[in-house]
C-alpha cells in the first residue's frame, strides 16, 4: 500500500508549517509563502486554522508555535510511567557523574528527547526538548539501534539512510551493523564527534520486564571530557547501573 497516497495534502501542508516555525523560531505569511512556494493567501488560511485551535499564535505580523503542542507535548512525555521515570533517573545521572544527561526514545526512526539535565550550565541546542536526531550517529540512538528487532532497523535505515554529519559518521550499513554487535556485547554505545564536532557521548538503552526496549540514557560532555578506553569504561559502568535500578524500579509491583 502507498502511505503517501493515502495522506491529506491539506493535512500535510499544516504539519509543513508547523515545522517551518519550530526550525525558524516564527516567520511572517510573506516569508512561509517564499519559503513553501505557496500563495500566500493558502499559507493564511492554514495560519488561521491553527491559531484557532491554538497551534499557533500571532506576535504583531509574526507567527509563532502555540501553547496547545505545548499540552501535547507534555501529555506524550507522561503517557507512559516509564518516560516519568525517566525524567527523574536523568537528573540523577548529572547529579551523579557531573555529565550533561539525556533520555531519549525511538519514534519514527529518530531519537526524540524527552528529558535533559545539565545543571547550572546552559543546555545544549541539539538537546532541547523534543528535538529529533538520527539514531545512527549519537551514542543514545545506536544503543537503542542495537536492541531493536534487526528488520525494524533496517527500515529505519531505508526510511533516513546514513547521512554524514561529521567526518565520523558512519556512512556503511555494514559497518554500523558490525558496531551494533559490539554495541550489544559491551552494552553501550559511543559517539565520538560523529554527529557534533568534539563532542563525545556515551549511551545505554533500558527495556522493559518484557525486553523491550523503552528508550536510552546518555551522558556527554566535550572531547577532553573522556580521557581514555578506561575511563569510558568506568563511565559506561556507572552509567549502567544507574540504568539497571531504572529497569528494577519500573518493573516493581506498584
Amino acid at each position: 500500500m502507498n502511505t503517501k497516497s493515502n495522506t491529506l495534502q491539506t493535512t500535510e501542508r499544516s504539519i509543513e508549517i508547523l515545522e517551518y516555525l519550530l526550525e525558524s523560531d516564527g516567520s511572517r505569511v510573506s516569508e512561509l509563502a517564499d519559503a513553501m512556494d505557496i500563495p500566500k493567501s493558502t499559507i493564511h488560511g492554514h495560519l488561521a486554522t491553527l491559531e484557532a485551535k491554538e497551534f499557533v499564535i500571532k506576535r504583531g505580523d509574526i507567527y509563532v508555535l502555540g501553547p496547545e503542542l505545548l499540552r501535547m507535548g507534555t501529555y506524550v512525555r507522561s503517557q507512559e510511567e516509564g518516560y516519568v521515570l525517566a525524567g527523574h533517573f536523568t537528573d540523577y545521572i548529572h547529579e551523579k557523574l557531573g555529565f550533561r544527561s539525556a533520555f531519549a526514545v525511538e519514534m519514527g526512526g529518530k531519537a526524540t528527547y524527552f528529558h535533559t539535565a545539565s545543571g547550572d550550565r546552559m543546555g545544549w541546542a541539539h538537546e532541547k526538548l523534543g528535538n529529533r536526531l538520527y539514531l545512527h550517529n549519537t551514542a543514545i540512538g545506536k544503543a537503542i539501534l542495537a536492541e531493536l528487532p534487526r528488520q525494524q532497523t533496517e527500515q529505519i535505515l531505508d526510511k533516513w539512510g546514513l547521512p554524514a554529519e561529521t567526518k565520523y559518521t558512519i556512512t556503511d550499513r555494514d559497518e554500523l551493523f558490525n558496531e551494533l554487535e559490539e554495541v550489544r556485547d559491551q552494552g553501550y554505545a559511543t559517539n565520538h564527534e560523529e554527529n557534533i564536532r568534539d563532542l563525545h557521548a556515551l549511551g545505554v538503552a533500558a527495556t522493559d520486564r518484557a525486553g523491550k526496549v523503552i528508550g536510552g540514557f546518555s551522558v556527554n560532555g566535550p572531547k577532553r571530557s573522556f580521557t581514555g578506553q578506561d575511563q569510558e569504561s568506568e563511565i559506561a559502568n556507572q552509567v549502567s547501573e544507574i540504568v539497571n535500578e531504572f529497569e528494577l524500579e519500573l518493573a516493581m509491583p506498584k
